[in-house]
């Protein structure tokens, strides 16, 4: 969940208009996920993001508060959080396998 909303932060704050059928399709999850999400960060985190009915898309109203900077402040980028995410699947998949011992690998 995060990533989604890392990832749709970085599209509004942009300035792109978005809406939750083009967020889901790019995040390959359902439209009504992207629709919690968005819920979630406007009701939940109160971050200043607004739907438009007109043209059934969501906007930024208004600066994001310093904890969600997307600028060049040292927050990692989306591609890093992926990765970092990835590495510790691997990592945790990689603990999960049972070592074997030598009798068994004769």
């Amino acid at each position: 969940m995060l990533i989604r909303i890392r990832i749709i932060l970085q599209h509004l704050a942009d300035g792109k208009r978005v809406t939750a059928g083009q967020m889901a399709e790019s995040l390959d999850v359902s439209a009504r996920t992207i629709a919690r999400d968005f819920d979630y960060m406007m009701n939940g985190l109160e971050l200043p993001i607004c739907y438009e009915y007109k043209r059934k898309s969501y906007v930024l109203a208004g600066p994001l508060p310093s904890l969600f900077s997307l600028g060049g402040d040292g927050v990692a980028t989306d591609g890093h959080l992926k990765n970092k995410v990835l590495r510790r699947k691997e990592m945790s998949v990689r603990r999960q396998r049972k070592p074997v011992s030598s009798d068994e690998a004769q």
